[in-house]
């Protein structure tokens, strides 16, 4: 299946936005709104602050959420930055209530398992040919 990119998206009255580029120390100076201990995106967060060399306790983290939904409304009414799939956000960034912080970010790749000898629904196939399998 496709990747996804982990991305960094703040509110509309966040400081960080109009900057071309931040640093990963500028992660440091902000506050953040994350998934719970142990999600994935929440996973992908802490190694990618890790290969920057900045521990999660670094972080101001104001408030943890059990799903990206929650997080994305957290963020766009407040003044906190996040990181979230890009598949979560992109109708907050086309209409303007979240905008991407540009840093490099690793991407991810989902996987999906089906046992062969199983009935794929009319919509299971759908799915799948959306995807590069």
């Amino acid at each position: 299946m496709e990747g996804d990119s982990l991305a960094i998206v703040v509110g509309a009255s966040h400081a960080w936005i109009g900057k071309a580029r931040i640093t990963p120390k500028l992660l440091t100076e902000t506050c953040w709104i994350l998934r719970e201990p142990g999600s994935g995106t929440r996973s992908m967060f802490e190694a990618a602050l890790k290969r920057f060399g900045i521990k999660l306790s670094d972080l101001d983290i104001r408030l943890e959420l059990p799903s990206n939904e929650a997080v994305r409304v957290a963020v766009e009414s407040g003044d906190c930055a996040t990181a979230i799939s890009d598949l979560v956000v992109v109708q907050s960034l086309t209409a303007g209530t979240l905008h991407r912080v540009k840093i490099d970010l690793p991407k991810r790749s989902f996987f999906a398992l089906r046992h062969k000898e199983r009935y794929a629904s009319q919509a299971e196939r759908a799915l799948f040919a959306s995807f590069r399998v």
